[in-house]
């Protein structure tokens, strides 16, 4: 089994360990996974699958465990270093995977339903593994199991979600089945992470937030994302945050560049969310969009700057260079020029 200390330590794991003994099973668990995880998580808990002679895999954990999981799952399933597994994804997986379940713990990156995970190196360089293979094959959704995340932890896995669902909805990718997936979760997301925030006791409102972050994950698998993530990405090469803060920095300076070329995007998204009101035109609701994603970050309680992270704007110059080759940026509504990228930048940083 695959977790993390604090979950450990709250009490989430020794029921799900406890039940497995009285069926038979002899689980063993890796509790070493960082919050923001590694290579070296992944070869710790591969060490561990090797010593134990680990047969199955459960991950109970948000985003972090599930992606560990998903590349610990690759590994078994190659006969290469881990490295080239990253890199080539797919085509080196010579064997099936071992059964693979995921219990998510909290709702918001909506790992257990892509064919993505992260992990960093040792230099800090993100590697993102891309396998249909690796998906866990089951899952569960309980809602139950969020209840005693912290309340940074709640907004800011909650505001991931919303800003997956809406670059899922808004890019210029060309699949309906993926944009009618993200602008539901966008939906249930735009809803349910204030009444989460608001009463986080409610199970109604964990609920929608957890299904709002699965679909949101099918829906990337399908569309990709938009520009949010081509910034945010690049940056988190700096700095050592959660992940919603890079993209409550980045979201709303690349939403008002990218308005102007996605009015219609954005108004189908604001319907979506039933924001504004009837009759209003296009270019209206589309600002609207734009307007409610801001109040959720300020309640949310996220940074705006790149002061907030840490992050000093002269050292940004192979952040622009990573952003202007991002794929994420290449599938924004609006394309900018290396200048621009520049200027989104320091559009981050107000006076």
């Amino acid at each position: 089994m695959l977790s993390d200390a604090g979950l450990v330590r709250v009490g989430i794991v020794a029921p799900l360990l406890e039940t497995l003994e009285v069926v038979g099973c002899r689980p063993i668990l890796f509790d070493g996974v960082a919050a923001n995880p590694t290579l070296d998580n992944v070869t710790q808990a591969r060490a561990t699958w090797d010593a134990q002679h680990c047969d199955g895999l459960i991950a109970i954990g948000g985003g972090s465990v599930i992606d560990v999981g998903k590349v610990l799952v690759a590994g078994l399933c190659a006969d290469v270093p881990i490295e080239d597994v990253l890199r080539e994804g797919d085509r080196v997986l010579q064997r099936a995977a071992p059964p693979f379940a995921a219990l998510p713990t909290t709702a918001g990156t909506g790992s257990e339903s892509t064919t993505a995970a992260l992990v960093k190196d040792h230099h800090g360089r993100k590697h993102v593994l891309r396998s249909r293979n690796s998906r866990p094959q089951w899952l569960a959704l309980d809602p139950r199991l969020t209840l005693s995340l912290p309340a940074s932890v709640t907004a800011n896995t909650g505001f991931d979600t919303v800003m997956h669902a809406l670059g899922a909805a808004t890019n210029r990718a060309t699949n309906p089945v993926g944009e009618a997936l993200a602008l539901q979760a966008l939906a249930l997301g735009m809803q349910a992470l204030p009444a989460v925030l608001a009463d986080p006791t409610s199970l109604n409102a964990r609920s929608d937030m957890l299904l709002a972050s699965y679909l949101a994950g099918v829906a990337m698998s399908l569309r990709g994302v938009d520009g949010i993530h081509g910034l945010c990405t690049p940056l988190e090469g700096l700095v050592d945050v959660p992940h919603a803060h890079v993209l409550a920095v980045t979201c709303i300076p690349l939403m008002r560049f990218t308005l102007p070329a996605a009015v219609a995007r954005y108004a189908r998204a604001a319907r979506a969310c039933s924001l504004g009101n009837a009759g209003d035109c296009d270019e209206v609701l589309a600002h609207a969009l734009v307007e409610s994603i801001d109040r959720l970050r300020e309640q949310a309680a996220l940074p705006h700057t790149l002061a907030e992270l840490g992050v000093q704007i002269d050292a940004l110059g192979p952040v622009i260079d990573a952003a202007e080759h991002n794929p994420s940026l290449r599938l924004n509504a609006r394309q900018p020029t290396r200048d621009e990228i520049a200027g989104l930048y320091r559009a981050m940083q107000p006076g």
